[in-house]
């Protein structure tokens, strides 16, 4: 034992450097094997082509819609009548969204109309008692005037009462035959004013087709149609203003009625009772205007054959006033007739509606308003902030690229600058807030824009929309010369890898590349503009990397913004073309 102490002693150097050479050459060539293993190369192959390439002031903003109204209205001692929208409706400038009883408003016109003829007599009677034809003969014409404009109002009263009757409670019902099938499910809703005078049913039966749901419906009754359904999506029930949505438990062999008016209903009597009363009311009306139409104008047909003189009595010029006043009421309460329709002002999208239900008389709270909820345009804007340096360089009418990056897509939308602001947004580092007009429609549009949607920014200073481009990652710089790595050439299997995916991954195979000076034209977020170097359908590596098989480099696919250090051009590289 002591000799092999002895004996360690003696060589514990030798021992020792040894075992580090044994451990080193394990590690080196476990870890050599493994890597060989792991290890391959990437890269991701764009091909030059032909496009826009832009370049200007970037930053961020967000996307506000260009207006949005607050449905306010007074309230109303009326309850609710119709309710033609729900939350995320869209509607179109004009029309109807809620409509108020017009019962009452009936009634005050009826009574404002007597008024009216009440002082039209009078005025008759201080007429005859007047000496001057001259204002007898005014005061007739005046009078039928008045009393062909009762008749108008009183003929569009009856119209208008008769399309208020037929809309009454308009609901889908399931058909007799298919009740106990369809009971226990989604019933279609309606949207929309029934403008015809014409009573009848709707059937509407539903049936399997290639359409997009997979169902299409036809149409019968008073109107004969074949469409599509579109699950959730208004669409026309025929060409009288009404229009039908399907929900998602929608089946091949439904069918459903629409009776117009909606006699099932268990107030429809009172609602008839209501409009035979109106209507007995506004034929009376337009009866009596035309008796006094005739007496008037018998009575002004003696009146003009006899001689005039320059007479002026008082009493005629009061009774005169006082028709003009009672005319005066009679029109604010056809006014008021009119304003029990809450109509859209511009075309856009209902939110926020709360309990507003047809039936209801909304009366609470201590506000002298009642809110109907939002209605949020189908315009709008971009609003970002510029330095004070940058919003030097912009100019109203100047055009914007808007990426909305709320999408995993990011479409890109074009907008134009419509406000710039004078005043600072911070008393800090001065920003100055820009607003942009989008160019969006939302009928053809792919995607539904909405408010709070986040976007990059780029206020454009130069373009070419027929560029010559290139990936901006794709150029590197040696000694401030700007160049890219161009694709020699490709195996089968690596151009497929291409046009899968736009990377190739050489574990066995490598590409062959080489470098080609270029000349730069415009120097874009996304793409850069070559002006000569380079030919259109040419493949060049837009990025590369060689790491380890659990790592990706998909996301290298993109054209994002940004470079990474070695693509970034020196300090004294050239200015690009311009």
């Amino acid at each position: 034992m002591t000799t092999f102490f002895t004996a360690l002693k003696t060589y514990r150097w030798h021992l020792l450097a040894l075992l580090i050479f044994a451990g080193g050459s394990y590690f080196y060539l476990n870890n050599t094997s493994g890597s060989e293993e792991a290890a391959a190369s990437f890269y991701v192959v764009s091909t030059v082509d032909r496009g826009e390439v832009t370049s200007g002031i970037e930053t961020t903003g967000e996307i506000i819609a260009a207006q949005k109204l607050d449905i306010d209205v007074y309230k109303q001692l009326s309850r609710i009548d119709t309710v033609n929208v729900t939350n995320g409706s869209h509607v179109e400038a004009g029309g109807v969204m809620f409509s108020f009883d017009k019962s009452d408003t009936y009634a005050d016109t009826r009574s404002a109309q007597v008024a009216v003829a009440e002082a039209a007599l009078n005025l008759e009677t201080e007429q005859k008692s007047s000496t001057d034809p001259n204002t007898q003969i005014r005061t007739l014409e005046n009078q039928i005037i008045g009393f062909q404009k009762t008749i108008t109002d009183a003929t569009t009263d009856l119209k208008e009462a008769y399309i208020d009757f037929l809309n009454t409670n308009l609901e889908v019902e399931p058909t007799a035959d298919r009740y106990a099938e369809q009971s226990d499910r989604s019933y279609p809703t309606l949207s929309g004013r029934y403008v015809s005078e014409v009573e009848g049913t709707y059937t509407v039966d539903v049936y399997a087709s290639g359409g997009s749901s997979g169902y299409s419906f036809r149409v019968s009754g008073l109107e004969n149609k074949v469409d599509t359904i579109i699950f959730g999506k208004a669409i026309d029930l025929g060409t009288r203003g009404l229009k039908i949505t399907f929900p998602e438990t929608s089946k091949s062999g439904d069918k459903w009625v629409i009776d117009i008016p909606n006699d099932t209903i268990a107030t429809y009597q009172e609602t008839k009772t209501d409009y035979q009363t109106t209507v007995t009311n506004l034929e009376k009306t337009i009866r009596d205007a035309q008796v006094s139409i005739e007496n008037a104008t018998t009575e002004l047909a003696t009146l003009k054959r006899t001689d005039t003189t320059t007479y002026r009595d008082l009493g005629v010029q009061q009774a005169e006033a006082s028709l003009q006043e009672a005319q005066q009421r009679l029109s604010q309460n056809y006014d008021i007739v009119q304003e029990r329709d809450i109509v859209a002002p511009f075309s856009g999208t209902v939110e926020g509606m709360e309990n507003v239900v047809a039936g209801a008389t909304p009366t609470g709270g201590e506000s002298d308003t009642i809110n109907l909820g939002t209605l949020i345009s189908d315009e709008f804007l971009t609003t970002f902030s510029l330095s004070a340096t940058d919003i030097a360089k912009v100019k109203i009418g100047q055009k914007v690229k808007v990426t909305v990056t709320s999408f995993s897509e990011q479409p890109v939308f074009e907008a134009t600058i419509t406000e710039i602001s004078s005043l600072p947004e911070s008393s800090g580092v001065a920003q100055y807030e820009v607003r942009a007009k989008l160019t969006y429609d939302r009928t053809t549009a792919s995607l539904v824009l909405r408010e709070g949607m986040l976007a990059d920014i780029e206020v454009v200073e130069k373009e070419n929309p027929d560029a010559l481009r290139v990936p901006t990652s794709a150029i590197t710089y040696e000694q401030g010369v700007p160049k890219v790595t161009m694709v020699d050439s490709l195996t089968e299997e690596q151009s497929a890898q291409v046009a899968r995916m736009g990377i190739v991954r050489t574990d066995t195979t490598p590409i062959t590349t080489y470098m080609v000076e270029v000349k730069l034209g415009i120097v874009g977020q996304y793409y850069t503009e070559i002006v000569s170097g380079v030919d259109e359908g040419d493949m060049l590596v837009t990025t590369s990397k060689t790491d380890t098989a659990t790592e990706s480099v998909v996301g290298q696919a993109g054209f994002g913004p940004g470079r990474n250090a070695s693509q970034e051009p020196p300090a004294d590289a050239p200015t690009p073309s311009e």
